[in-house]
């Protein structure tokens, strides 16, 4: 991700945070990149970008801040290109928890995370303000995951 992708990626954050507002949004966007730019992704279809990822690393554990893919190019495999590419970024650094915090308005992404072995571990009521509640869901990255990193650097 450039900083010059931000209006794009401003954008389809609003996809994943239905809580959020655009303008203020696009500060903590920027923040993440400039704070991880190792951890911010983004993903193009004809040179335009349709799809971003970013997340933060706190003592050994990460959230996904975000996964967000344009409505039109959902089914494509552009999310799952995201968050693999994603989860090798966090094993280079030696993460060993991932969560991902879902809008309650955005359950039907629930299944996405399924289908990458994340599993529900909690709710959190008011979660990202009044009336805005989270599913959370973790993924454990194991011996086996670094295994395969190492194998796919070979």
């Amino acid at each position: 991700m450039r900083e010059s992708d931000l209006e794009t990626v401003s954008d389809l954050a609003m996809l994943a945070n239905p809580h959020a507002t655009k303008e203020k949004y696009s500060k903590h966007i920027m923040d993440e990149l400039r704070s991880n730019p190792d951890l911010s992704f983004v993903v193009q279809s004809d040179g335009e970008v349709v799809g971003y990822v970013q997340a933060d690393v706190r003592n050994g554990q990460a959230v996904l801040e975000d996964i967000a893919v344009a409505e039109k190019h959902h089914g494509k495999g552009l999310g799952k290109l995201l968050l693999d590419r994603e989860l090798k970024a966090l094993r280079r650094r030696n993460v060993k928890m991932v969560f991902a915090e879902v809008h309650y308005k955005c359950a039907s992404a629930i299944p996405f995370y399924y289908n990458h072995n994340f599993r529900i571990t909690g709710f959190g009521q008011d979660f990202f303000g009044i009336g805005h509640d989270a599913i959370i869901l973790k993924l454990v990255l194991n011996a086996s995951e670094k295994k395969k990193l190492v194998n796919e650097s070979l």
